[in-house]
């Protein structure tokens, strides 16, 4: 039996759009975070935008207890209008460029808010929701449902003891709840609110639940998506690529640079069923294969050279400094922070070892569409630029281009044009792929995991089809035009639907 999940959030407001006092919710952060670290609880501080700027000291703080923090809106204005969707999330961007949350005042959004979030590169969005568990709102951007917040006790519509049986029951119920204390809430009477919060802790506590902030559930839901498609499309998969031109030349220039080597130890990040590393075994002493999916790498045979090993590409969980040549293919485009993925290869990799990563390019007059399964909603096109920077983390070496039409070459003529056009590219032609080959060079000191990353054996999300996803997003967007009456007669029908 799996794990419950709890997130517990607050949501940092003080005095705006309500008569609190500043220095007693400023109080109720410092008690707040003192409640975390004694019982290692996860949690993520939304907090209103121009408060990033009138209090930087109060974000560092937050920052520096280990918690997340994200947006709460910029004004948490009270007269809130359709006017405020759009101009709230870029006013917040302005603000700071490394939050990758966004909550909305009293959970008001719509669909301008969401593609807003997603093109100014948010992970996740945070709202009162009917879905029980995280799921795509729109494109790749994550929906992270809330369940409960402290105001039903402020407003005086439930007391302590019920919200908190109503708080243990939903936490029997479902697999995955956002929980959320604001600070202005608890600067009316601070003693009983910290009670409660703590006493919601200890029910989660006793109840075996894992904490987790938003971000690393929102991220833990996108790789069990990606992770779940990828096993049940797993035989396809490899058996479809290996037709592949671009496999065939990937193929080519890993064997080029690993026959270097005497020997060698290779690692395969994100390595499908070992397609481009498997026919190395000839030359190589260890072939470490690590895929997230299981179903990728289940037809490996360990037999002393391939060694097939379920994990991410971010955590392999192989030993520091133990690898000759690292291959990361076709990989990269779904980490929502590629930098992870730098980290994870200097990590495992000799100095000076050889690392092959190649890249899906960001072409001209092409945009993301970001629709359809999972892989193709979190996927990643690079540009040139963010290419070099990204390889420049790691260590000096060369850029190329793989493939510069887009359909197959359908016989050995054309697949030897193809080549020519790699060797010799006319000037301002861009490639399908790029492909860098490097050496780990020395620093890299900035480099770090951008957060936890928590197994996939916690993901314990039901993973709805695509269609029951838009369902969710079209009935969360216009659920507060539905006249009550009309709401309660639909609830069993949505209910049987979502599977609640």
């Amino acid at each position: 039996k799996k794990q419950k999940l709890v997130t517990f959030y607050h949501d940092i407001e003080q005095n705006i759009d309500s008569k609190a006092d500043v220095s007693l919710c400023r109080e109720a952060i410092i008690r707040f975070i003192e409640l975390e670290k004694k019982y290692r609880v996860a949690a993520t501080y939304n907090v209103v935008g121009k408060i990033f700027k009138e209090q930087s000291d109060l974000i560092q703080m937050i920052r520096e207890a280990g918690q997340e923090v994200a947006f709460h809106s910029y004004n948490h204005q009270s007269d809130w209008n359709s006017n405020y969707y759009v101009s709230e999330v870029k006013a917040c961007r302005e603000a700071a460029d490394w939050p990758v949350g966004y909550r909305s005042p009293r959970s008001r959004f719509d669909n301008s808010t969401l593609s807003q979030l997603f093109e100014r590169g948010f992970l996740w969005s945070a709202e009162s929701d009917i879905a029980k568990e995280p799921y795509f709102i729109y494109k790749g951007l994550v929906r992270m449902p809330i369940a409960l917040d402290d105001w039903p006790i402020y407003m005086g519509k439930l007391n302590i003891d019920k919200w908190l049986s109503f708080f243990s029951k939903i936490l029997d119920e479902r697999r995955y709840i956002a929980v959320g204390f604001h600070d202005s809430v608890a600067s009316f009477d601070l003693e009983k609110m910290l009670g409660v919060y703590e006493a919601a802790i200890k029910e989660v506590k006793k109840k075996g639940a894992f904490f987790l902030s938003f971000s690393e559930g929102a991220d833990l839901f996108r790789r069990a998506a990606v992770e779940k498609y990828y096993n049940k499309a797993a035989k396809e998969w490899n058996k479809d690529t290996q037709r592949l031109y671009r496999t065939k030349r990937f193929r080519e220039i890993i064997k080029e640079e690993a026959q270097k080597i005497e020997r060698p130890i290779i690692v395969d990040l994100g390595s499908a069923g070992g397609i481009l590393t498997s026919p190395l075994k000839k030359i190589a002493s260890k072939i470490y294969l690590v895929d997230n999916a299981s179903g990728m790498v289940s037809g490996i045979d360990s037999d002393g050279i391939l060694e097939p090993k379920v994990g991410d590409a971010t955590t392999s969980g192989l030993p520091d400094k133990s690898v000759d040549v690292v291959v990361a293919a076709r990989i990269v485009e779904y980490l929502f922070n590629p930098d992870d993925l730098a980290f994870e290869i200097r990590r495992i990799a000799k100095p000076g070892a050889v690392f092959i990563v190649t890249f899906p390019v960001l072409r001209e007059g092409k945009k993301e569409t970001n629709e359809g399964n999972p892989p193709n909603r979190v996927r990643h096109y690079f540009s040139l630029e963010e290419v070099k920077r990204w390889a420049e983390k790691i260590g000096p070496g060369r850029l190329f281009g793989v493939q510069y039409k887009k359909m197959e070459p359908v016989n050995i003529e054309e697949e030897e044009q193809y080549r020519k056009m790699e060797e010799n590219p006319d000037s301002g032609t861009i490639p399908i792929n790029w492909v860098f080959v490097g050496k780990v060079g020395e620093g890299g000191e900035g480099l770090c995991l951008s957060r936890r990353k928590l197994p996939l054996s916690l993901a314990n999300f039901v993973l709805p089809s695509e269609w029951i996803a838009g369902l969710k997003s079209k009935i969360s967007v216009f659920k507060k035009y539905i006249p009550k009456p009309v709401k309660n007669l639909l609830r069993p029908v949505v209910n049987f639907i979502l599977g609640r």
